[in-house]
């Protein structure tokens, strides 16, 4: 068996690595909400806005499950 040091280092560093691509797909995400909204395309700009706050709470979740 592996040693559990080593294991919750490992998944430590892909939830890491999971949360920064989140942050960086929310990032989009809000670029593109303002756009829309700046371009009245009002549709577009709350469906991209929902979907970044989702992406903030699951990233919340993450940084939260790494201080455990």
């Amino acid at each position: 068996m592996k040693d559990p040091a080593l294991r919750e280092r490992r998944t430590a560093s892909a939830v890491l690595i999971y949360l920064i691509i989140l942050v960086s797909f929310q990032v989009f995400l809000v670029t593109v909400a303002v756009e829309a909204f700046i371009t009245s395309q009002e549709g577009l700009g709350w469906a991209t806005a929902i979907v970044s706050v989702v992406l903030a709470a699951s990233a919340g979740f993450f940084v939260r499950y790494l201080r455990h």
